[in-house]
């Protein structure tokens, strides 16, 4: 170290850092506090009288719920096939094999909690539905002209029963 050198390139860069980082958080947390809490429902509407026509094809609500249903089975589908091939080289250690198989287990676990929520939700009522699961977030499209706070907590109670997520983490989306 040289004389006359108080910090060193590497503990200037921390720093810096860091200060991007608290300045991110402050950022954050002032334009996306809502005074919303905990366990609040979050309702997003689309309103289909001002769609905007996106393809010469008309696209029915109908349509919309069944595309998006057959398009996650195809992206499951695709996951699948693509960790089913990879079991099937010949470089993978018994490690990678059972990971692999783990993987394939998550995406029909997965694809079973959405089934059973959607399953379920039709059975209380609602007319179409379209579970979206992340790990530790849902995302519940109903078809809807508006929901009550009962129905409001019947969408989380089945929710997390099937998937255990908590309530802070589910989003539900009407659809008109």
């Amino acid at each position: 170290m040289s004389k006359g050198k108080v910090f060193t390139k590497g503990q200037v860069i921390a720093f810096l850092m860091v200060v991007c980082l608290a300045a991110a958080i402050f950022l954050n947390v002032k334009f996306t506090s809502t005074g919303k809490y905990l366990g609040e429902a979050t309702y997003v509407s689309k309103n289909t009288s001002s769609a905007v026509k996106t393809s010469s094809k008309n696209v029915t609500q109908t349509d919309y719920f069944e595309d998006a249903k057959n398009s996650r089975k195809k992206a499951y589908t695709e996951a699948e096939n693509k960790v089913k091939e990879l079991l099937d080289t010949d470089k993978l250690t018994e490690t990678d094999k059972k990971e692999a198989m783990e993987s394939i287990k998550s995406i029909a676990l997965n694809m079973e909690k959405a089934n059973n929520i959607e399953t379920i939700l039709i059975g209380k009522g609602f007319k179409n539905v379209v579970a979206v699961l992340t790990p530790g977030d849902a995302s519940i499209v109903v078809k809807s002209d508006g929901l009550n706070a009962a129905q409001t907590m019947q969408i989380q109670e089945v929710v997390t029963t099937q998937t255990g997520i908590n309530l802070a983490n589910i989003k539900i989306v009407t659809v008109k």
